[in-house]
C-alpha cells in the first residue's frame, strides 16, 4: 500500500531519556500529495501510543514505549525543524467532498485499490474499480439517521473510465440482495463516480450527495512543455533556473567591465599624474623652472633684429618673358 502512495524510503531512530523511550520512523514519499495520503490513511486507525503528522514529502510516525505517555509537541517541532519544506502540491480533490454532516477528520485520499480494498466500508470494490490512467479517489465518513454513512468520489479523469467504473459498480450493486442495495447509493457525475454504502436515513444521504459538484480539469495534448498555450503554462522550474543563472551571469559581466572602466580611468590618471610630475621634476632638477616654454616645448628663435631694411619700391621691377 505504500508503494502506491510512492514510497522512496523509510528511516527509523530510537531515542531514550531515562525511562522514557521513543521510536522515530520517516517515511519519504515522492510527491506530497503521496505522503498526504498516506497520513490520511493511517488517521484514525493507529493503536494507542503511536502518533502521526505529515510535513512536505515526509510521513513521521511517533511511537511511544508506553501508551499512557503524552504527546511532546517539542519533539514534534524539532523533527518539523530538521525536514525539509516543500511545495505543498495537494489534490484538490478532497476539498469537493460535502461538509454536510461530515465527520472531522474522516477524510482519506487514495490512488489504488490496495489502499481501497483496505478501507472496511469499500473493502470489496478494491477489484471493482479501476485506477488506470492515474484515476483518484477520496472517502469521508457522514452522520446519517443516527448512524454513520461513508462516502467515495472516484475522479476517473475521463468519461470513457468514468463510464466503465460506472458500470463495474453498477453490476457490482445489482449482484447484491435487495436489502443490501437498500443501503447504497450509486451516482455519476461528470468524471466522478460516487457511491455511498451503510444508508439510515436515504433522503438525507441523497441531500449530502446533491452537494458535489464536479470540477472539469483541461489537459493539453502534446509532447513537448510549450505545448501548452502560454496563458495556461505552468511555471516551468528548470527554465526559473535557467533564467536566473543567466541574469547572475549577466550581472557578473556587466559588473567586470565596469570595474575595468573604472580600472582604465584610474590607471590612466595614475600614469598621467605620474609623468606630469616627473617632468616637472626634471625641469625643476635642470633648472629649467623659470625658463619659457610653449606647451609642446619648443624653441622660438628671435630674428627681427636682422631683417633686411624693406626694398625701394621704385625699382622694383617685373620681369617680362625672354627676359
Amino acid at each position: 500500500m505504500c508503494l502506491e502512495y510512492g514510497l522512496q524510503a523509510v528511516t527509523t531512530r530510537a531515542y531514550a531519556n531515562g525511562r522514557d523511550q521513543v521510536s522515530i520512523e520517516v517515511f519519504e514519499m515522492r510527491y506530497p500529495s503521496g505522503a498526504h495520503g498516506l497520513y490520511t490513511f493511517n488517521r484514525g486507525l493507529l493503536p494507542a501510543g503511536r502518533e502521526e503528522f505529515q510535513t512536505g514529502r515526509y510521513v513521521v510516525r511517533i511511537s511511544r514505549a508506553t501508551e499512557t505517555s503524552a504527546s511532546d509537541q517539542n519533539l514534534i517541532s524539532l523533527i518539523r525543524q530538521h525536514l525539509p519544506e516543500s511545495g505543498s502540491d495537494l489534490s484538490p480533490l478532497p476539498s469537493h467532498l460535502p461538509e454536510l454532516n461530515k465527520v472531522a477528520e474522516s477524510e482519506k485520499y487514495l490512488v489504488g485499490p490496495a489502499a481501497l480494498a483496505g478501507l472496511k466500508p469499500f473493502a470489496s470494490l478494491g477489484e471493482v474499480i479501476s485506477f488506470t490512467g492515474g484515476a483518484e479517489a477520496v472517502t469521508a465518513e457522514y452522520e446519517n439517521g443516527g448512524g454513520r454513512m461513508s462516502l467515495i468520489i472516484v475522479d476517473c479523469y475521463t468519461p470513457q473510465l468514468a463510464a466503465d467504473n460506472y458500470a463495474r459498480l453498477r453490476n457490482q450493486l445489482e449482484s447484491l440482495s435487495p436489502e443490501e442495495r437498500s443501503g447504497r447509493l450509486l451516482k455519476r457525475i461528470g468524471n466522478y463516480v460516487v457511491e455511498a454504502v451503510g444508508i439510515k436515513d436515504a433522503k438525507a444521504a441523497e441531500a449530502v450527495l446533491n452537494q458535489i459538484k464536479y470540477a472539469p480539469r483541461v489537459y493539453w495534448e502534446g509532447d513537448r512543455f510549450n505545448s501548452i498555450p502560454f496563458e495556461f503554462r505552468p511555471p516551468d522550474p528548470l527554465a526559473l533556473e535557467e533564467a536566473r543563472r543567466t541574469g547572475a551571469v549577466l550581472v557578473t559581466i556587466f559588473y567586470m567591465i565596469g570595474m575595468m572602466i573604472l580600472g582604465s580611468f584610474l590607471l590612466g590618471v595614475i600614469a598621467g599624474g605620474s609623468f606630469f610630475y616627473w617632468r616637472r621634476y626634471r625641469r625643476r632638477k635642470l633648472g629649467f623652472e623659470d625658463a619659457f616654454s610653449d606647451a609642446g616645448g619648443t624653441i622660438r628663435l628671435n630674428l627681427d633684429d636682422f631683417l633686411l631694411p624693406a626694398a625701394d619700391e621704385s625699382r622694383v621691377k617685373l620681369l617680362e618673358k625672354g627676359e
